[in-house]
Parts: C-alpha cells; sequence; structure tokens
C-alpha cells in the first residue's frame, strides 16, 4: 500500500510498476477505514477476495476497471509487461471471485468496440442476408448492424472461432468505492497519477472519520442513481428518464441539489423537444433560479399575462441571486405592460464608456487593447476573472481549508465541497474574521505576499498562478485600496457560484496617480453580459473606477 501521512493516503510512486495497484489498495483501504458501515457484506467480501488473490490477478483486474469499457477480449488484456501470469488463467481466478464473468453475450451494438473492421464485416455478412463489399468502412458496417434484430451470444459465437473475453461484473463496485472516496465521479484513478507527477498539487486538509462524504448508503445510492440518468441520455427516451427520476427522493439537501439540477436538465430537453406542459411541471419540480428563469420564459411564449402575474408573484426573492432577479425585473416588465399597467425595466448603473480603433491584432481583442492603451506610466495587464479571485484565494486560504466536516473527503480537492451552500460561510466565522481583520489593520498586504511565496503552485480553485506574477500582485496590492478589496469580496462571498465571473478584462494602474481602474473590452458584436453589467452596477455604485472600452478595427473594409 501507498505509504501514508497522518493516515491520509497518498500516491504511489511512478517508479513502481504496479503503482496503480497501490493506488487502488489505497483507495480500497481508504474506503474502508472510514465507510466500512455502508458497504455489504457481499462487498467486503468480494474486496477481500481480491486482496486475498495474486499480485498479477489484482493487477490485472484493476487495469479493467481504470479502462472506459467493462466488456473485453484476452487479447486486449495481454499487453501489460508487469504482468507475467497468463491472462486466461488470471481471469479464470478472478471468475471464481465473482469480479469477472467469461464468455459474456455480447449485444450486436457492442461488436464494433471488440473487433477490427475486417471481423465486423465477416460478422455481418454471415448473419445479414444482404451483404456488404469488402471496402465498406466500419461506421457503415455499424449502422448496417443497428437496423437488425440480432440475439446477443458470445463472441466466439459470432466469430465462429476461438475468440475468450470477459466482462468485469464488479464495475458497480468500483464506482461506488471512487464515489465514497472522492465524493463525486468526476474525479478518476487518475488524480492519484497527476499528483505524483506533479502536475496538481493540493494543500494536507486533516481528514479524519468526520471528513467522509456519506453517512447513509442511501445516500450514495440516490447519488449512483441519479448519475446513471445523466448517463442514459443518449439510450432511454426522456419520457422513461423522467418517470425514474420522479421515483428519487433526496435524502438530504445535498443530493436534493443533484437532483434538481437533474430535473432542471431534463425540463430543457422537454423543451427543445416542444412538450411544454412536462417542461413547466419539471421546471416546478427543480426549484432552482435558473428553472424558475426558464419557466416564466415558456409561460411568456405559451400562457396568458395573467398566469405569468400570478407565477411572478410565487417567486422567493431571497433565495435567487441577482441575476435571477434581473431577469425576472424584466419579465414583470414585459407582463405588466401587456397588462396595461406598465412597469419599467430595471436600469442598471454604467460607469464610463470610450472607443479605440485598432489594427486587428494577430491575438485576442483583450491583449491588443492593452498594447493600445498602455504606457510605461500606466501599465495594463489581462486578468479578467482572474487577478480579484486570485487575490481572494490568497487572503481567505485559511478559511477556504479550514478542516470542517464534510468539507474534505480526500487529498484531491482544490477546493471544500460546500463551497457554493448557504452555510459556507458561517461554518467558518472565525477564519473570515481574521482575513477581514487583515483589511482593516492594513497587514493585508502582507499577508497575502506571504500566502502567495508559501502556496504557490498548490492547486486552488480562485488561484491562477501562472497570470499572478509577484510585479502585478505588487501593484495589485499598492494600488488597489484596501476598502474597495472589502466591498469586492463581500459581494464574491455574498454568492460565490455566480460573483467568481463577470470581472471586468483589463486592469490600468497610474503609478504617478496610485490608482488603478478596471476596463471592460468589447470587440466589434461583442456586448455586455449580465453577469458583466451587474458587476459594472456594484463597482458605479460603490466609486470604485472601472470603464468600458469599446474596439473596432482601424484597418476593416467598409463594404
Amino acid at each position: 500500500m501507498a505509504s501514508t501521512q497522518n493516515n491520509t493516503p497518498v500516491a504511489a510512486s511512478l517508479e513502481n510498476p504496479l503503482y496503480y495497484l497501490e493506488n487502488a489498495r489505497t483507495l480500497i483501504s481508504w474506503v474502508r477505514q472510514l465507510h466500512a458501515d455502508l458497504l455489504t457484506a457481499d462487498e467486503l467480501r468480494s474486496l477481500d477476495g481480491l486482496l486475498a488473490a495474486p499480485t498479477d490477478a489484482q493487477a490485472l483486474l484493476i487495469r479493467m476497471v481504470m479502462r472506459t469499457q467493462t466488456l473485453y477480449r484476452a487479447q486486449q488484456l495481454e499487453h501489460y509487461a508487469e504482468i507475467n501470469t497468463a491472462v486466461p488463467e488470471l481471469l479464470h481466478k478472478l471468475e471464481s471471485l465473482g469480479l469477472v464473468e467469461l464468455e459474456p453475450k455480447v449485444p450486436s451494438d457492442q461488436l464494433a468496440d471488440l473487433l477490427n473492421r475486417e471481423e465486423l464485416l465477416e460478422v455481418h455478412n454471415r448473419f445479414i442476408t444482404k451483404a456488404l463489399p469488402k471496402s465498406a468502412s466500419k461506421g457503415r458496417i455499424k449502422e448496417s448492424l443497428a437496423t437488425h434484430e440480432l440475439p446477443s451470444m458470445s463472441l466466439a459465437n459470432w466469430l465462429s472461432s476461438n475468440a475468450p473475453s470477459a466482462a468485469l461484473t464488479c464495475q458497480p463496485l468500483f464506482d461506488r468505492l471512487r464515489l465514497m472516496f472522492f465524493g463525486n465521479l468526476r474525479q478518476s484513478w487518475s488524480e492519484f497519477v497527476v499528483t505524483e507527477l506533479g502536475y496538481f498539487n493540493y494543500e494536507p486538509v486533516e481528514l479524519t472519520q468526520a471528513s467522509r462524504a456519506f453517512h447513509q448508503r442511501e445516500e450514495v445510492d440516490q447519488y449512483l442513481a441519479l448519475n446513471t440518468l445523466y448517463e442514459l441520455s443518449e439510450s432511454l427516451e426522456l419520457t422513461e428518464r423522467i418517470e425514474l427520476a420522479r421515483s428519487i427522493e433526496p435524502i438530504n439537501d445535498w443530493i436534493g441539489g443533484r437532483y434538481a439540477r437533474l430535473i432542471f436538465g431534463l425540463g430543457q430537453e422537454a423543451e427543445r423537444a416542444g412538450e411544454t406542459q412536462t417542461a413547466l411541471n419539471l421546471y416546478r419540480i427543480s426549484g432552482l433560479g435558473d428553472a424558475l428563469i426558464r419557466e416564466l420564459r415558456v409561460m411568456e411564449k405559451h400562457a396568458p399575462p395573467e398566469a405569468v402575474q400570478q407565477r411572478l408573484a410565487l417567486a422567493e426573492p431571497r433565495s435567487l441571486t441577482p441575476l435571477h432577479q434581473l431577469s425576472i425585473a424584466r419579465v414583470e416588465s414585459r407582463i405588466s405592460k401587456k397588462l396595461g399597467s406598465p412597469k419599467a425595466a430595471p436600469k442598471l448603473r454604467s460607469p464610463e464608456e470610450f472607443k479605440i480603433s485598432i489594427p486587428r491584432p494577430d491575438q485576442c481583442v483583450e491583449l491588443g487593447t492593452a498594447q493600445a492603451l498602455g504606457t510605461p506610466d500606466t501599465p495594463i495587464a489581462y486578468v479578467e476573472n482572474c487577478l480579484i479571485n486570485s487575490l481572494f484565494g490568497l487572503l481567505f486560504w485559511d478559511a477556504l481549508y479550514a478542516p470542517v466536516p464534510g468539507a474534505f473527503f480526500h487529498p484531491f480537492q482544490s477546493h471544500p465541497a460546500d463551497l457554493y451552500r448557504s452555510a459556507f460561510k458561517a461554518r467558518r466565522q472565525a477564519q473570515l474574521y481574521t482575513a477581514w481583520a487583515a483589511l482593516d489593520d492594513g497587514s493585508y498586504a502582507e499577508q497575502i505576499f506571504e500566502c502567495y511565496e508559501n502556496k504557490r503552485g498548490i492547486t486552488n480553485a480562485f488561484i491562477h498562478w501562472s497570470v499572478i506574477t509577484p510585479e502585478l500582485l505588487g501593484l495589485a496590492l499598492k494600488l488597489i485600496p484596501a476598502e474597495h478589496l472589502r466591498l469586492i469580496f463581500e459581494r464574491l462571498l455574498s454568492d460565490i457560484r455566480t460573483h467568481r465571473s463577470g470581472f471586468p478584462d483589463l486592469i490600468q494602474f497610474d503609478i504617478a496617480a496610485q490608482s488603478y481602474k478596471l476596463i471592460e473590452v468589447k470587440g466589434p458584436g461583442d456586448r455586455l453580459q449580465d453577469n458583466q453589467k451587474l458587476w459594472l452596477d456594484y463597482f458605479v455604485e460603490h466609486q470604485i473606477p472601472c470603464s468600458v472600452c469599446w474596439v473596432t478595427w482601424s484597418d476593416s473594409v467598409d463594404e
């Protein structure tokens, strides 16, 4: 097993040919240590059997688990130099442990994944009366097979020759293990590898029994069920997926959030398919702010204004982001006009605007504009969302990585799992207070620089290490007043998911005047997005210097 420090799992050395097996053993050990009560007796026996099996058998199984397929020809598994035992022997051992099935029945729509073009053509012309020519492409053969209903059979029967094959029967168990380890299914076994290679480094956070992602088996079951519905989008009809989704009753708010996003996605599919009432029902069930906006827009098209007005009266502003509130206000304005009692649409504050004409740049318009506007005394950096988020990540580092129960499940997290949840601030009051105090007493710049030096290169979801140079950091901390940073960070913390984007593209520093300005750049045909308008509105309200630069091409030819 890979070595651990303070019982925290770490990646195996890549110098070990069986590094992947060591990583798998580490993952299994960690899950059993924290989640043993969420595994059934059969699952524990399967893991015991695997860990007691010969090393080569363990290695072959993990090689199979790490790949994207679950069905294999034996010959696909014969090229692993570190495995010295014959593959057929190992597969029989794994079958005896109930981890694989030998000679499984293969549906015709999976043959293309196992056979080369010539083999697939041979199968096609043997089982389908209308033969295809020898020159037929693999895609054409697949299409023809898909139009015929053929019974599933073993690969040997399809080919009428000896063709040993095996199917993983333990993939659901390993998906469950991976989910319980990472707390999600986005991350994979490769996290161990990229960490060992140094591509990503993570902040060490103390992990205890309270650090586990799940506390009831039903939570894991529901997460997996929701994920399966996402994966079935191409193979199962929408009505069937909706029915399966509606049968799930989320066990907690976390699962409820994933459920709401799934229902919202199904609503969007129904809307695109022209199933208006189904879409409206799903949007209402979802409860997300985004779902409410889509519901209102669908109702605007298909329902009388009075119905839309009634729905608007039920909206809960406290549960909606400023982006949602802006969209709702616009709907209210349009509906009130239709009902004969016009209500003005919301008008956001706008900063100063100016225009420039520059040659069409080889790179992006933002860099071209920065080069045109910048001078030695007023340098400009192209930072977009990088600078403010990085300053936030550096100042609030201790808050982000506080060992809060349920925030960190494993050592490969770039941010806490509850970052976007309503209780994020309440659970870190002490760490947040310390950061705010640093802004008040002027020590924040020193603390940010110290964090920059000590943590540089550690993966943090807010920090863009390739953009934030010491020079940029120095200018920003010297010329952006602390009160401006406080105002910006307060808004960012009020809704991190929404407000971490939409910042202006450029920042210009005026060395002589000891000031700065944020500049949003818009090239020909571009326009301000709502999240950008809301940030600009906030900047103007609080007298944070900003402007919008509209760019045209000086070398364009009018037609």
